[in-house]
Order: structure tokens, then sequence, then C-alpha cells
């Protein structure tokens, strides 16, 4: 055969075989077309990136997996979007205005048609609504210790990315979860702590007020158990540095009515000191221009100086804290030594260029953090400090009859401490001090005597089963042993307030000792009323200084052990009625259920003894912590925490009623 016959049937024979793969395709790639009206997109959609939304009946009409991408052509204009289900009807579709543009959709009714392609053929991948966690490796040799979360990578434009670029270019162990927050499905989990919002009962969106049930705590645990995996440590021991990295949809109106986002990064530290931070800041402000145009401005919610901020002439309240997440959710104190929750704008996420060079940016701040505060760290031993029990550990305080303003003033505080009203309250004790570790194991040990409880696996479990404490084999930071007959308390840290107490147990010492917990008035007034004056502080002022409580950074002899609590009557200050420690020290158990909008629901002009009886998966806390920044130990301040939970930074008071039972 010539070489030239040899050249043609080749060409042939690739002719043919091209055409049988055009063929295949075109046949395995169905055309739909559609007619029907662009409506409205379903609320907090936007995480899903370039999205186009059909009836349900359509989507099922179409045989596609939701998630999965087609093409949409329109004329001359072609965009590939992923699929996915909402409420409209069969001749309806929706999308955000973005992608409606580029594909050449104007309001009103519009023809398209929609080619079905294989995945693997699509400009961008699926993303279907699914819960799932992915561990990005990084360098444990260089990094052990060291790692980043993004609790919530895909409805925080992309964070899932950022923190993946950490591991792949920089080595930090990174992870990411993703299908955490699709609202108008009724999916909305925080991740970073075991709360969640419940379904509408159609499924067409969320209840506001937030659970903690099986469900969240299912999801927080894989996520936290995951960045522990990832990270070479074994769960409980604490990471030298871990960052929550998020994105926000804060918005700024301007003078002339326009609302845009606020270009600002709003932070929050763990276990760093005020100066700590501000070095931190001044790292940011020297080195920001080297990552992005137009730098947004850094703020650290635990500084005096950020709380409030000004933006296009605009005074603006510093709005994230990320207190749950801090107090007991993944950046809490006994699982990291030094943490930062990072709130960003779009600017530093919307293109993958920019995710790049945020990624850069945060490897850079874990090297100059490694470098200048925690190399220079020195460990700091118990203090050699001389203190004495208070000679009335056991004292009462008499709080009388009578009304007092409940909740926070129109111009302070979260909304859920609003509005202000007044209640009427019987007279009642309190304990002038918070409960200590060496009343608590007096408690145990007569309870243990009288076969009230029993101790399996280092908890402390009433006779129905309920957790009341844990013991150092539980929990490596409890200051409470127990030897198989007796329990005892860690040297030295008799008289400090008892820890790792769940709702249940401080309950029930309460009521072994005749008397119960606080509820919300209760505690309140106790802490902020006098003569008819109201104290927004429980140190009888105002305001608070480092030299009045503790709180993160406040200076005391105790501030670098951990944990750093403070003895019972280790400040001079008092609230109004001479009570200790009802700001700072350690969160407080109350008897009511936690309700974020109690107050607005208030209807009678005086209310009577109340009581927060509606049904919740939480109870309240009062009165901030060792390691809350200072404006958290407002006495107006509440936080919901399930029962069941005990936490380094909680403990407990009790109230009686002249030995009676309390209504």
């Amino acid at each position: 055969m010539t070489k030239r016959k040899h050249k043609i049937k080749t060409g042939i024979f690739t002719a043919v075989v091209l055409l049988f793969v055009i063929l295949t395709i075109a046949c395995s790639q169905k055309r739909v077309h559609f007619k029907g009206e662009l409506v409205k997109p379903p609320v907090a959609t936007m995480q899903l990136g370039p999205a186009i939304f059909f009836s349900e009946d359509f989507v099922k009409k179409l045989g596609i997996t939701e998630g999965n991408p087609v093409r949409i052509i329109k004329g001359d204009k072609t965009v590939d979007l992923r699929v996915y289900k909402f409420w409209g009807k069969n001749v309806e579709f929706s999308l955000q205005k973005k992608y409606a543009e580029e594909a050449g959709f104007t309001q009103g009714e519009n023809e398209f048609d929609i080619l079905l392609i294989p995945v693997k053929e699509a400009k961008i991948k699926p993303k279907p609504l699914k819960f799932k966690v992915e561990n990005y490796h990084g360098n444990l040799s260089e990094w052990k210790g060291y790692a980043f979360g993004a609790p919530h990578g895909d409805c925080d434009w992309e964070t899932g990315d950022v923190v993946r670029l950490e591991a792949k270019n920089f080595g930090i162990p990174a992870t990411a979860a993703y299908g955490c927050r699709v609202s108008y499905r009724g999916i909305w989990f925080d991740c970073n702590r075991p709360l969640m919002k419940e379904p509408r009962k159609d499924g067409r969106g969320v209840i506001p007020e937030r659970q903690w049930n099986k469900a969240a705590e299912e999801k927080y645990r894989i996520y936290q158990d995951s960045v522990w995996a990832n990270s070479g440590y074994a769960y409980g021991k604490r990471f030298e540095l871990f960052t929550s990295f998020h994105g926000h949809d804060l918005t700024v109106k301007l003078p002339d009515g326009k609302k845009i986002q606020r270009p600002v990064i709003e932070g929050m530290g763990v276990g760093f000191t005020k100066d700590e931070l501000r070095k931190i800041k001044k790292f940011y402000y020297e080195n920001r221009d080297k990552y992005w145009k137009n730098a947004p401005d850094l703020y650290f919610g635990n500084l005096p100086e950020d709380r409030v901020y000004e933006q296009y002439g605009v005074k603006l309240n510093f709005f994230y804290s990320g207190l749950g997440t801090r107090t007991y959710g993944s950046l809490r104190s006994d699982l990291c030594k030094r943490a930062l929750h990072l709130e960003t704008p779009n600017s530093l996420r919307l293109d993958t260029l920019t995710r790049k060079s945020t990624a850069r940016f945060l490897a850079d701040l874990y090297r100059f953090v490694r470098k200048e505060i925690i190399e220079k760290d020195v460990p700091v031993k118990q203090p050699s400090v001389k203190f004495l029990p208070p000679k009335d550990l056991s004292a009462k305080i008499k709080i009388p009859a009578g009304e007092f303003l409940m909740g926070a003033p129109d111009d302070k505080g979260w909304s859920s401490e609003r509005p202000q009203h007044t209640v009427f309250l019987d007279e009642y004790l309190i304990d002038k001090y918070e409960v200590t570790n060496f009343q608590y194991v007096r408690f145990l040990n007569e309870a243990l005597k009288k076969n009230l409880i029993k101790v399996s696996g280092g908890k402390v479990l009433s006779n129905d089963g309920k957790t009341l404490i844990e013991t150092k084999v539980a929990n490596p930071f409890s200051e409470i042993n127990f030897d198989g007959e007796k329990f005892t308390v860690k040297k030295g840290r008799e008289f400090f307030p008892v820890i790792f107490v769940t709702y249940f147990g401080a309950e029930s010492y309460a009521k072994f000792n005749g008397g119960d917990l606080p509820t919300e008035a209760q505690w309140e007034k106790a802490a902020t009323w006098a003569n008819g004056r109201k104290y927004f502080y429980s140190v009888s002022a105002d305001t608070i200084y480092e030299n009045q409580a503790n709180f993160e950074d406040s200076g005391d002899p105790f501030e670098k052990i951990f944990p750093a609590t403070t003895p019972a009557g280790f400040y001079k200050s008092a609230s109004p009625y001479g009570v200790k420690d009802m700001s700072g020290n350690v969160w407080e158990w109350c008897k009511d259920n936690y309700k974020y909008s109690a107050y607005r629901e208030i209807k009678d002009e005086v209310v009577k003894n109340p009581l927060v009886t509606e049904k919740s998966t939480m109870k309240t806390i009062r009165g901030g912590a060792w390691n809350t920044e200072f404006v958290v130990t407002r006495g107006t301040m509440r936080l919901g925490i399930n029962p069941d939970y005990g936490l380094v930074n909680l403990g407990f008071r009790c109230v009686y009623n002249n030995g009676k039972k309390l209504k």
C-alpha cells in the first residue's frame, strides 16, 4: 500500500471517529426549550453562586440532579448555571440579577434553551445541597497546633476556598464545612457552635429563634472533630492558634440613602491581650496594600477604641462578636490558647485572584503571630498570691420586695436585652459569692453517701442519668478529682468558682441546700438595682475597669494561668446590694428557659415574679466571664446554653426565699 493511500484511509477513519463522537455528544446533550416569566429569586441564595431556579416539577421533568450545571442559551448568549428547585410555578424561573444580565434575561417573559451537558464539560462545578466537611491537610511538621476553619464554606462567598488555599499554598491545616445554610430551603446550621434554626412547617425558610438540639450538635461535632483530626492533635489539646474565617453582609447607609456593604474586617480575639491585638492591627495596616487594592479597615471588638468606628462619615457600631463561638463553640478557651474570629467583606473573596491574595495575607499573619506573639510568650505558673477565703463564704444577701427596671435602655446592649420593662419581685436571699469548688465537692461527697449520685467515665450522674459535672477523668481542665470513694479539689483551687457544672448539676446543688437557681429577674435585680437606680455593670457603676472585675485581659495575677478564674472575694467591688462577681469571673446559670425575643413579647405594664417557661432547648446564663471582653459583663447581657453542658467559664450561685421553696 502506498503512503498516499494509507493517509487517505487514516483520514477517513479519523473523520468517521470524530463524526461518531460528535453524534454521541449531540445525542447525549438533551435540549429543552423553556418559556416563562422571570421572578424575584429566593432570599439568601447568593451563596449558591451561578444558579437558576425552576419549579420542583420542572426540575423533575429535566431529570437533572439538583446542584448540577446546565448550559442556558438565549440568542447569542450562553452561560452555565446550576439548577435548583424553588416554590415557583412551572411557567416561572428565577436567578440573581448578576446572572440574569449575563444570560440576557429581561423582566417579564423570556424564551431560552436549556442544554443538559455532561458535568465534566461545564464551566462550573456542581454544588449539591448536601452537608459535607472537607479537610485540607497542610504541613504538620511546620504547622502542628495551627489551623484554619471555614464553618460555612459555601455561604460566605467561598470562604472554604480561602482556607483550602491556606493548606495548598502555605501548608497550614484547614477544614471547611459546606451545605450548612440554605435558608430558603429550611437549612441553617451554625457549624462553629451547636445551634441551628429549624425549618418552618412548609419548608419555606427557617424559624428565627436558634435551637440547640441533636441535629445541631451532630453537624457541630462533625466539623469540630474534623478540625482536630486534621491538625494532628488529640481532641481537647488546645491549639496554639486557630482562625474561624467568615464572610459578612453588613451594610452602611450612606448620606445619599444608598446602601453598600461595609468595607471592613470585623475581628474578635481569644487569648490575646489588648496590646497583642493592637500589634496585629499595626501589622495589618503596615502591610495590607501588598495584598489588595482598596484594602478594608480592620477592627477588633475586644478593643474599646474599635467598638464604634466611622465609614464614609457614618458612625457604626461593631456588629459581629462571635460570642457563642467563643463561649461554647470552636473558639472556646479550653480548645484554643489563642483564636481569631474574622468576618470579612466580599471584596476579599469575590474572585479567584483576590482569594489567593487573601490566603497569602492570612499565612503571613500566622507567621507574624507565631514569631512576634506566641514565641515571645513566657508560660506562667500558679501565682504565689496570698489570699484567704472570705470568712462569710456561705453568706446570703437579702434583696427586698419591690419593682425594678429589667433590661437595657434603647441605646444599649443587644435586642435580646430590650425593651426595658418593669418587674415586681417578692423578697428573696441570694448567695453573696459564686459557689466554689470546696462547697461543690462537699455537696458531692454528701450526695455520694446518700446514694443520690454515681460516677461513670469521669462524669457525675444523677440517679435519673443527667450529667451534673465532669471530673478530671472526663475533662483534663476540671478542678475536681474522684478516686473511686471520695471527691477532692485540685490543690490551691478550693475557693475558686466551680466550673464544668451543668444546669442540672447547679440545680441539684441548690435544691440539696434548700435553695434554687435564680430567675433572670432575680439575678439582674441583685446585680444592677438599688434605691430606684439602675446600674449598667454589676459593680455599682455604669462603666467598668480592670481593677473591679475579672474579664478578658483585666490584668489580675491569675490572668496567665488556665482557667483564669479568680477566688471568691478577690475583688473589692460588688453590686449595689453587695453581691460579688456578678460581672465577670464565670457565667452563671439561671432558672429561665432561654428565648431571645422574650422581652418583646411582654404585654403587662408590671410583670410579677417572671420566669420564662416557654419551650426552649436552652437555659439562660448571665454575667460574662474571665475570657469575655468587658462589655459582655454588663448586668443585662443574656445568652443561652444547653442545660446538659458544662463549660470552663460557667458556674452558678443560689437563691433562697426564707427557707421556702421558690414559687
